[in-house]
């Protein structure tokens, strides 16, 4: 059995992306495939336990039999931290290669989906680092490179503790513009180093984008109308601050977006649903007339009000675009994403496996 951590120098770099498209691709290839989570942050209830959303997506689609507080034995909420803040021991080593040995029984390889850096986990009693060391995990480390000296410092820093189970590194969400260039110029750094790549991911708008049902969820709107369409993906997001004219011709530009906008601009509100628009989100608590909720419901475009201002909202929106949401309509998306952009031959070879 071969388990590999996924890890990242940055946070939303992109770790369930590439665990998803590897298991995927491994399953493909006729092994038998673990997913396992150390540590869960996104805590959610699932026929009232408390578990990780990460792991209820991957335990359906990699169709684990595993139970979920097995897939991941940590999970992370306002309790739980307040209580090991105040001295608790949340027996954090014993649980997590109890439960680790129950997912990697009969297993070809482990996915093992990290909080991130190697030192995640340090606060709770046992960090990432630890539970490579204590599994003998080999380790693939991803990066979103916003700023690349940063990037490279991680990398070479997480080679020299990890050396030869250090599998390779990824770059994720590239603007293609700059493909070239970490081609050409970052690649024989690293392997100058002694770091291999394992591949490329350029910018997809449409992995990256997210669902209009989870923007309503993290900005607490209330949804006006088209409730059947929440399930839509937004690509790109639009403010709608600018006179109707430029406002028109700039959505016409942008496909598959969000608008927001203020609650008492119906010019630009119409000028939306004149184009490819997934939902308006009106700021202010500002409710829109009688016409525009019509027109949308009639084009299908969710209409949602929300409390905080047009800024403020932005803010919120694009964070939330880091976290690349696992949405079933993107699962074949990032399978042949992943297959196509990773070199598997080298991964397969460095970590010690081989197709089935």
């Amino acid at each position: 059995m071969v388990s590999i951590l996924v890890a990242s120098v940055s946070d939303n770099s992109g770790k369930s992306l590439v665990c998803l498209g590897l298991g995927l691709k491994f399953k493909k290839d006729g092994l038998r495939v673990g997913y396992f989570k150390p540590i869960g942050p996104l805590p959610c209830r699932e026929d009232g336990v408390l578990v990780d959303e990460d792991a209820v997506f991957f335990k359906k689609t990699l169709k684990l039999e595993e139970p979920l507080p097995t897939i991941c034995p940590l999970v992370l909420n306002d309790e739980a931290i307040t209580a090991r803040l105040k001295g608790a021991d949340l027996h954090a080593k014993p649980k997590t290669l109890s439960a680790f040995n129950v997912v990697s029984h009969g297993k070809d390889v482990v996915l093992a989906c990290g909080l991130g850096r190697l030192s995640s986990g340090t606060t709770l009693g046992f960090s990432q680092l630890e539970f490579v060391n204590a599994t003998e995990s080999k380790v693939i480390v991803i990066d979103k490179c916003t700023f690349l000296p940063e990037t490279l410092d991680g990398f070479l820093h997480i080679s020299r503790l990890l050396g030869e189970r250090l599998v390779g590194v990824i770059f994720n969400r590239i603007p293609l513009a700059k493909v070239s260039y970490i081609r050409d110029t970052v690649v024989p750094f690293l392997a100058a180093n002694g770091i291999d790549l394992l591949g490329v991911i350029p910018v997809d708008p449409v992995l990256g984008a997210v669902p209009v049902k989870e923007l309503v969820e993290v900005l607490n709107g209330r949804v006006l109308c088209a409730e059947a369409n929440l399930d839509e993906l937004v690509e790109h997001f639009s403010i709608g601050a600018m006179n109707v004219d430029a406002a028109l011709k700039h959505f016409h530009m942008v496909p598959n977006k969000a608008v927001i906008t203020g609650g008492d601009r119906a010019d630009i509100q119409l000028a939306a649903l004149e184009t490819s628009t997934k939902c308006l989100i009106l700021t202010g608590d500002l409710y829109p007339n009688d016409i525009i909720i019509g027109r949308a419901e009639q084009a299908g475009v969710p209409i949602i009000v929300v409390r905080t201002d047009t800024a403020a909202t932005l803010d919120i929106c694009e964070n939330l675009t880091g976290h690349i949401s696992l949405h079933s309509g993107k699962i074949q998306r990032v399978a042949d994403v992943v297959e196509r952009e990773l070199d598997f031959p080298l991964l397969y070879k460095k970590a010690g496996l081989k197709p089935a």
